[in-house]
């Protein structure tokens, strides 16, 4: 199965799916609708508040679908399939971060300038906010999937993801909220890069013996 095909079935599953491309802008969107209820009505504060928002709804996203990863394939028995198709693991794993990053993250990077706008965010604010998303995004979904990989089989894998997972968003959050922090959030997502490849491998290879 070419590297690209992998790709496409992963979309179109996620498409079809219940948990669906709607289904990560939706966080963003429900997060401002209830933000009025909690901060009252003063654009201002909304406009501060707004980057912790976008992150906090990328990491919900990817935790919430991080079944999709490597379980799913698991448990209808694809997954043995996909390993048995000759193509090597790492072009398996790449395609399965790239195709879990673009389900996940580029609708919520869609829709952020148009909840900017609404919440008066400026144009060069909303751009910033974009290049950061789309620097650190990409190591958040490498972490996810490594951790998803690590975990494949395991009766409390939930759990154990949300536990594991969480702290490593941290750094994500933090420097995600500084608008000139985008070189800081590539070398992260480099460095998980590099960290979940060989890890998801290594626990491919394990679950393939």
């Amino acid at each position: 199965m070419p590297f690209y095909n992998l790709i496409i079935r992963d979309l179109k599953l996620a498409f079809f799916s219940s948990t669906n491309f709607l289904f990560a802008a939706s966080f963003l969107i429900l997060i401002l609708i209830l933000v009025p209820f909690v901060f009252g009505t003063n654009v201002g504060s909304f406009s501060i508040l707004f980057t912790g928002f976008i992150w906090i709804s990328i990491a919900l996203s990817i935790l919430l679908t991080l079944d999709r990863v490597f379980n799913s394939d698991y448990e209808d028995g694809n997954l043995d399939t996909i390993i048995l198709t000759q193509q090597s693991l790492e072009l398996i794993v790449c395609s399965k971060f790239i195709s879990h990053w673009i389900a996940n993250c580029i609708p919520i990077i869609i829709v952020i300038p148009i909840a900017g706008l609404l919440f008066e965010v400026g144009i060069q604010d909303i751009l910033n906010i974009i290049l950061n998303v789309s620097l650190g995004s990409p190591g958040m979904v490498f972490i996810g999937s490594a951790i998803s990989a690590l975990t494949l089989g395991s009766k409390r894998a939930g759990i154990y993801k949300t536990i594991i997972i969480v702290p490593l968003y941290i750094p994500f959050i933090i420097f995600g909220s500084n608008q000139e922090s985008g070189l800081v959030l590539l070398g992260l997502s480099m460095t998980a890069f590099v960290f979940s490849l060989f890890t998801s491998i290594y626990s491919l290879r394990l679950y393939a013996e």
